[in-house]
């Protein structure tokens, strides 16, 4: 089964708990800290089903979504509505854009999806050759506490009307991969019907990215603990970066 293809429908369902709205107010609160008048262009890269593309759009910033899997962007389409968001279906190892943009953000640890140092390069590359000088490129990245403390061994679960789903969590630490078994219900009239997801993710650290951060050209602006302008702490979940490319 091609990763994503069904889960893309559940998707939003089972992100409700991210508050999009306040992880927007934290981007803008980067841009206003960092850019000395408001950025117009921002791409979106890993975008999803569109959820932030859609929030941002409604902030007055033009929009374009990355995504490798048509499905998700099939939902992100769909939720666009007549906002004006182009949207490309590519690997954000390998996106090809057709001009700069003022700023990228990549969310949601979709960079720890990023499993190959291949691909690693490619992103960072993409970055620098699609970002204006003085663009500014923001990631998050889950940290190696939350996959040794809070997911490695665990199995989630969650119940409502129309799905049910287990999530099976398995950390390799002489890899650095984490995978994740899920497993579906979803309701449609009176069937459930069944389907399964192995996903992976790497666990990358400061230092590995600063080889590619130092490798194109980045000024690393901070890294902080998630939605702050705090240093990282030892039980942090999720870190954010913020890089700026040299003018």
């Amino acid at each position: 089964m091609r990763e994503y293809f069904d889960f893309a429908y559940v998707y939003d369902k089972l992100t409700e708990n991210v508050n999009y709205s306040h992880l927007a107010d934290y981007i803008e609160k980067i841009f206003k800290k960092y850019f000395d008048n408001k950025p117009e262009l921002i791409l979106d890269l890993a975008c999803g089903t569109g959820s932030m593309a859609n929030i941002l759009s409604d902030r007055g910033y033009d929009m374009i979504g990355v995504d490798s899997s048509y499905d998700m962007l099939n939902v992100a389409m769909e939720k666009r509505g007549d906002r004006n968001i182009l949207y490309l279906n590519q690997d954000a190892g390998e996106f090809e854009l057709y001009g700069t943009v003022d700023a990228i953000v990549c969310l949601q640890d979709s960079i720890n999806y990023i499993t190959d140092e291949d691909s690693i390069d490619g992103l960072f590359w993409g970055a620098d050759n699609y970002l204006n000088p003085g663009g500014l490129f923001i990631f998050d990245a889950n940290t190696l506490y939350k996959f040794e403390n809070v997911l490695s061994n665990n199995t989630l679960t969650y119940d409502d009307d129309e799905i049910f789903y287990s999530w099976e969590n398995e950390y390799i630490p002489e890899d650095s991969l984490h995978n994740m078994y899920l497993t579906f219900f979803v309701k449609e009239d009176d069937v459930y019907h069944r389907f399964d997801e192995h996903h992976v993710q790497r666990y990358y650290s400061e230092e590995f990215l600063d080889r590619y951060i130092h490798k194109y050209g980045f000024e690393k602006l901070g890294v902080f603990a998630e939605r702050t302008f705090e240093k990282p702490h030892k039980s942090s979940e999720r870190i954010f970066y913020i890089l700026r490319k040299n003018v």
